[in-house]
């Protein structure tokens, strides 16, 4: 189905209210979808398969090995016992069955069952293990018939009778059993009982005695269960599953397009609050970088250690002087072609300096921004709180740093320095770096770059602002980004003709 395609694709990533029931919403529609409903559609001959439920203790696994004739699931006072559910079938619908979804759900066993019929041993609704719990509610979905097991002692608890509200929802046919009732307690229990079934919505629900059979040294007596197996016969026979399937699948359509809706809500919630961080994010952008390309055009780069050894070396006798000013008379000229070697290595000494002060003043500048789009999160939202808190884990710094040295790397290389400029005195990455030195504030340098018609500093300058601000915007959006990125998007859209389809299977329009 295509709503199978579109659900798959949903994903929550922010921690806006009420995300965990969307979450699970959405893995219990994808899991009825998988596990029941297409495969229905697909394969008419299927089984009907019986989920039977309950608290624990309430004797499933007995009940279950009762209607097959032998023990097919473990039972016993050690609890939980039934851990990996188990399905019981007859041997010549073992191949069908065995092709479908629910089979890696549970382990199959063969019984001499009528075909047609599938007994699934649940594990316990109220198990003191979570994944007991959650495989217990997960096989509501993939059931067409579910049989309710309790006790005079767990018949009021309220676990099974919120599964039971669920069951209710999805359309799936109902049995109850009242199971090891003692007859002194037969009639005040099940009229209890069936009081509450009638509150509850399920007054036409048929409710099973199986009486307290006491101390037992082997299988419960088939007279016990008979009752149950007569009924269970009926709902898997020919006529009573095609009844069942087809009412169950009647009934799932109109759920399932309000709780696809649910998801749609959440969907949208998800990308409007994406789109809001977002907002947030970029707003303090502007500030910081305006701020920052502020002190590059003051030559905030080029103080301390750039200057200083650019002072050094442009002196009249330093190894730059040729650079830095005309060489006047042979003998000059002849001295700055024998010092071509210290040269480059000069200027690849004050590219390092340069490195330095680039990587100090724009990695405080994207670490002050990305406090600010951390307070302006937090303020935003429990969403935005725990979205900031991911940002500041494991990685981040390593990940700032890497992003300010690419900025560096793809700003220099930028720098339209082709082969010959700068004459004799200057290789091409030494004209880059004389040009970059001249962006970063040298005056000395600037000087340098008109003299020997070097590419315009100017120019360079502004390629820097422009690199450092993508590089704050980066910093800034980098991390909504990577969740607007998992939203589903045109899924959306998608969801929303697929909805309307529903409405039509429901018959609502």
């Amino acid at each position: 189905m295509a709503l199978r395609a579109q659900l798959g694709e949903l994903d929550f990533p922010l921690e806006l209210p009420g995300v965990e029931r969307a979450r699970a919403l959405r893995d219990r529609i994808t899991t009825q979808l998988d596990a029941h409903l297409i495969p229905r559609l697909r394969t008419a001959s299927l089984p009907t398969i019986v989920v039977v439920g309950g608290p624990t203790g309430a004797g499933k696994s007995t009940l279950v090995n009762a209607v097959a004739g032998h023990e097919v699931s473990p039972a016993g006072v050690v609890r939980p016992t039934t851990k990996k559910p188990v399905l019981v079938v007859n041997p010549a619908d073992m191949e069908l069955v065995g092709e479908h979804p629910v089979a890696e759900r549970a382990a199959l066993v063969e019984a001499d069952l009528p075909r047609g019929l599938a007994l699934l041993d649940a594990p316990d609704l109220d198990s003191v293990e979570a994944k007991n719990r959650e495989r217990a509610i997960e096989l509501i979905e993939v059931a067409d018939v579910w049989l309710f097991v309790t006790t005079a002692n767990r018949y009021g608890d309220a676990v099974p009778w919120a599964v039971l509200e669920q069951v209710k929802r999805r359309g799936i046919t109902v049995g109850v059993v009242l199971d090891r009732i003692g007859a002194e307690a037969l009639d005040t229990v099940r009229r209890d009982l069936l009081a509450r079934l009638a509150d509850a919505g399920f007054g036409s629900v048929p409710l099973f005695i199986v009486p307290d059979a006491g101390p037992l040294d082997g299988p419960l007596p088939k007279k016990q269960v008979v009752d149950v197996e007569r009924w269970l016969h009926l709902v898997a026979g020919r006529h009573g599953s095609h009844e069942v399937v087809t009412r169950t699948i009647r009934r799932v359509w109109s759920p399932l397009r309000e709780e696809s809706r649910e998801l749609l809500d959440a969907s949208l919630a998800q990308v409007e609050a994406a789109a809001d961080l977002t907002a947030a994010a970029k707003a303090v952008v502007n500030p910081a970088a305006e701020e920052l390309a502020t002190q590059l055009r003051d030559g905030v780069l080029a103080d301390g250690a750039p200057t200083s050894r650019w002072l050094a070396d442009a002196s009249t006798k330093g190894v730059l002087a040729a650079v830095a000013h005309p060489a006047q008379g042979f003998l000059a000229r002849r001295r700055a072609t024998r010092q071509a070697p210290q040269r480059a290595a000069a200027l690849s000494a004050l590219r390092s300096d340069l490195h330095r002060s680039f990587t100090d003043v724009v990695g405080a500048a994207t670490r002050s921004l990305a406090d600010v789009v951390t307070q302006a999160w937090t303020e935003h939202s429990s969403a935005g709180a725990a979205l900031a808190e991911e940002r500041t884990g494991h990685g981040v710094d390593e990940a700032r740093r890497t992003r300010v040295q690419e900025t560096w790397q793809a700003w220099l290389a930028s720098i339209p320095v082709g082969e010959g400029a700068g004459g004799d005195l200057l290789g091409q990455e030494s004209a880059r770096t004389v040009v970059a030195l001249a962006a970063a504030g040298l005056p000395g340098a600037r000087a340098a770059v008109e003299r020997l018609g070097l590419p315009s500093w100017q120019t360079a300058l502004e390629d820097l602002v422009q690199a450092c601000r993508e590089c704050l915007q980066s910093e800034a959006l980098e991390h909504v980004d990577q969740v607007a990125r998992r939203l589903p998007g045109e899924s959306i859209t998608a969801l929303r003709v697929r909805i309307g389809e529903l409405r039509r299977l429901a018959g609502e329009g």
